[in-house]
C-alpha cells in the first residue's frame, strides 16, 4: 500500500496553504497595525470624553452666578434709633441680636457701631 498525504491527494490545497502562509506573516503585521490603531482610537476616545466633561464643568462654573443674590431691605434711621433697637425690630425671631447687628455692620461697611438720623442702612436677610 502506498502512503499518501493530504497534500498528494489535493495538490491545489498545497498551493493555497503556501499562499496563506505567506499571507500569514503579512496578516500578522496587519493584526499588529490594527491593534495599535485600536489602542490609539481608544486613547483618543478617552481623551475626547475627558475634555468634554472638563469643558462642561467649566461652562457650568461660568454659567452659575458667582455671588448668590442676598435679599436686603433698606431702612432710614430715625432720630434716637440705635443698632440694637433696629436689630430687635428686624431680626429673625430666633436669631441672637448681636449676630444680626454684626450682619448690619458688615453689609453696610460701618466702621463704628453708631448710626445717625437720616442714614440709610441695608438690613440683611437671614
Amino acid at each position: 500500500m502506498r502512503y499518501s498525504t493530504y497534500q498528494s491527494i489535493f495538490p491545489m490545497n498545497l498551493e493555497k496553504m503556501q499562499e496563506n502562509q505567506k499571507k500569514g506573516s503579512k496578516g500578522f503585521l496587519q493584526l499588529i497595525a490594527q491593534m495599535i490603531t485600536n489602542t490609539l482610537l481608544l486613547k483618543l476616545l478617552i481623551l475626547v470624553i475627558v475634555v468634554w466633561i472638563a469643558g462642561a464643568g467649566v461652562l457650568t462654573v461660568f454659567a452659575a452666578p458667582s455671588v448668590p443674590k442676598v435679599e436686603v431691605t433698606k431702612l432710614t434711621v430715625q432720630p434716637g434709633d440705635t443698632l440694637w433697637q433696629i436689630a430687635i425690630k428686624h431680626k429673625p425671631e430666633r436669631m441672637d441680636t448681636r449676630v444680626y447687628i454684626e450682619g448690619i455692620v458688615r453689609i453696610n461697611g460701618l466702621e463704628d457701631r453708631g448710626v445717625q438720623a437720616g442714614q440709610v442702612l441695608k438690613l440683611p436677610y437671614f
